[in-house]
């Protein structure tokens, strides 16, 4: 709000939180991909997938494109973060929001990494654009 006469004296109002750390979201971006990759990558070990098909039935039928599956669906949304930073936040969510929850086929990125990029995404999108 500017005063009648047209100049701001101070105190000087802050932006919003989410806009002073606008990086947030793009860490968030990173750490939920480097997760999916992870997980992807964790599924070769035989003790791991083992334990993972016990809690996700549903890993064992695309067990051979697991990693695959994993690395992809990482460096999707590692392209997701570039985009991000070119400043096409919404075009960033809506590619990072569908991949991370794609990622809950390979058992999500131990969950935390499905848990992550869907608040991430969430969280570009309702944050306005940084000054």
């Amino acid at each position: 709000m500017v005063p009648p006469g047209g100049v701001l004296y101070g105190p000087f109002p802050r932006p919003p939180f989410l806009v002073r750390f606008w990086w947030v979201p793009a860490a968030l971006f990173f750490v939920a991909a480097a997760l999916i990759v992870a997980n992807g990558i964790a599924l070769l070990s035989p003790v791991f997938f083992a334990v993972w098909v016990g809690l996700f039935p549903w890993v064992a039928p695309i067990s051979s494109f697991g990693v695959i599956l994993g690395v992809v669906l990482g460096l999707v949304i590692l392209g997701g973060l570039v985009m991000f930073f070119f400043g096409f936040r919404v075009l960033s969510a809506f590619m990072v929001f569908p991949t991370a929850i794609l990622s809950l086929f390979i058992g999500g990125g131990f969950l935390a990494g499905l848990i992550i990029g869907v608040l991430a995404a969430l969280l570009v999108i309702i944050t306005p654009r940084p000054p």
